[in-house]
């Protein structure tokens, strides 16, 4: 789902033209990075029955990583703000339905959500996520259409985008 996350920044970009576009993509990848440090630190380990990510996945964690995320961009304005908060929280929505585990309201919650499509098994699961992906890029390049942006970059980060899904097959 790597590849749709970012999608996911590049879409919100197309609508808010002002939020930075790095920081978009930061904050799209944000729970997932946390995870990465997360378990390296032997916090949240990544294999077998152990597998746990409710600090970096959690719906309360995302919830707070986008409010203090967003919180060092406030000198660019409250629509930038929410720009960023969203782009942290797409991670949550993409990650719902698909995500290997369900997700934990909090860390350490009882209750988690998520729709399972994870047991669809490997290739089904690609297809889902490259569906996604590809309503992702849709509204990015439409919007990105409207603002101007250079038919060539849409193409690029298109095909970039593509790419890093199809590297996942």
């Amino acid at each position: 789902m790597y590849a749709a996350h970012f999608a996911a920044g590049l879409a919100i970009k197309s609508r808010v033209p002002k939020a930075p576009a790095w920081a978009l993509l930061i904050g799209a990848f944000l729970p997932d990075f946390f995870w990465v440090v997360l378990g390296v630190a032997g916090v949240e380990p990544s294999q077998g029955p152990a597998f746990f990510d409710d600090w970096s996945h959690s719906l309360a964690m995302v919830i707070l990583y986008g409010i203090l995320f967003s919180l060092i961009f406030w000198r660019k304005g409250l629509a930038v703000m929410l720009a960023l908060w969203a782009a942290v929280f797409s991670h949550f929505l993409l990650d719902l339905p698909i995500h290997p585990k369900n997700i934990a309201l909090y860390p350490y919650s009882s209750v988690h959500l998520g729709w399972g499509l994870w047991s669809l098994g490997p290739r089904k699961y690609w297809w889902v996520q490259f569906g996604v992906l590809a309503v992702l890029m849709l509204i990015y390049a439409e919007g990105a259409r409207k603002l101007r942006f250079s038919g060539n970059l849409i193409a690029a980060t298109c095909i970039l985008v593509l790419g890093l899904h199809i590297m996942t097959w």
